[in-house]
């Protein structure tokens, strides 16, 4: 994400966590994070739990190999830990730390974030809507 980010931050429970370098970055060709501005219009942890599910915005989407899938609805900017919708072998809601996607690299291909992601509700989003796990 380059330098929009800090280089550590302290979490609440006074673990300081290092944002990591974007190891993998070269072979990606492009930032894996979302910029300053998309993190800020991401909700944070436990925010929409109130909102119906096919109305959540996917603020994110992640991809790998195959039909792999990551849609991020809310996000702890602090350490990375989302809350969406993927899609590896089957499909759930549930929560994913985005430095540990950054660092898959599995037969030369990598996990990348989608640059051509538009903020959308879920009811909205093909990958899910066909699946139905509203």
């Amino acid at each position: 994400m380059g330098h929009d980010r800090p280089s550590s931050v302290t979490l609440p429970n006074g673990v300081e966590w290092s944002v990591p370098a974007e190891t993998l970055r070269a072979r990606r060709g492009h930032d894996f994070y979302p910029t300053l501005g998309q993190r800020a219009a991401i909700p944070p942890l436990y925010s929409t739990e109130d909102t119906p599910v096919p109305d959540k915005i996917v603020h994110l989407h992640y991809f790998g190999a195959g039909c792999m899938d990551w849609f991020v609805t809310e996000l702890d900017p602090t350490c990375g830990l989302a809350f969406g919708w993927a899609h590896i072998t089957d499909s759930e809601w549930g929560y994913v730390l985005l430095p540990e996607l950054e660092s898959i690299a599995h037969c030369g291909l990598v996990i990348e974030r989608d640059l051509h992601w538009d903020p959308k509700p879920v009811r909205d989003v093909p990958q899910i809507a066909r699946i139905g796990r509203f």
